[in-house]
């Protein structure tokens, strides 16, 4: 009995351990108090959870912010961040309306400022910024999904169709500083590959972009051809 219920303990232990809120506050610990603004994007299926957890770990210190999340998982209002529900695993117009008020949000910070910059599972499609027409991105996200495409060859796509991918997010905040937590949703943590990596740079290349187009007989126009390219 004594066992059993050792093991018990250890597993509700290492499950408590995980859990989205219990990461953030451990991750927000070593974060430096900003000598400027602090501005809180919050991203993904968890986005909600996080941002509550960083709104108690930095009680009074955000500035602004926005949670961008799936429908059905924002759980009430939270001091200073507007909450926003999107499509998943498609993206639609509540996604691409939400991501440019993050946009916004970071666009003529100065380098005394701070995004805290919390990213989870589901975020490729709540956070996005097409660099095509939005229903041709949709399109081409149902035909990866219906191909049978695995998430890291899905990414290394809509890397290459978005303004806020594969590390442009990153730059759009500079020169402020950016603090990421990132909760991983995919084997190995690719750190550029979970949400499709928007605080992170690129490891994939166009010649994969390309090799996986081909390899699922993707339609795609002229347009996102050439992004593919680069």
């Amino acid at each position: 009995m004594t066992m059993r219920s050792d093991a018990q303990r250890i597993i509700e232990a290492a499950l408590r351990s995980a859990q989205p809120d219990t990461a953030v506050k451990k991750a927000l610990i070593c974060a430096a108090p900003a000598m400027g603004k602090t501005v809180l994007i919050s991203i993904g299926k968890a986005g909600w959870q996080m941002a509550k957890a960083a709104c108690e770990a930095l009680s009074g210190q955000i500035d602004s912010g926005i949670v961008i999340t799936k429908y059905g998982h924002g759980k009430g209002a939270l001091p200073d961040l507007e909450i926003c529900e999107a499509g998943h695993p498609v993206p639609d117009e509540n996604s691409f309306a939400a991501t440019n008020k993050a946009m916004a949000l970071v666009s003529g910070l100065s380098a005394s400022d701070t995004v805290v910059f919390l990213i989870s599972g589901g975020g490729s499609a709540l956070f996005e910024s097409p660099l095509v027409p939005g229903e041709e991105l949709v399109a081409i996200t149902k035909q990866m999904l219906d191909s049978g495409a695995d998430i890291v060859e899905m990414n290394t796509v809509r890397k290459r169709l978005s303004a806020v991918k594969g590390g442009k997010f990153a730059q759009l905040c500079a020169p402020a500083k950016i603090f990421a937590v990132v909760l991983s949703d995919i084997t190995g943590d690719p750190l550029d590959m979970i949400a499709s990596g928007p605080a992170c740079p690129d490891s994939s290349t166009s010649s994969a972009a390309a090799a996986i187009v081909e390899k699922y007989s993707l339609n795609l126009s002229q347009q996102a051809a050439e992004c593919l390219r680069h």
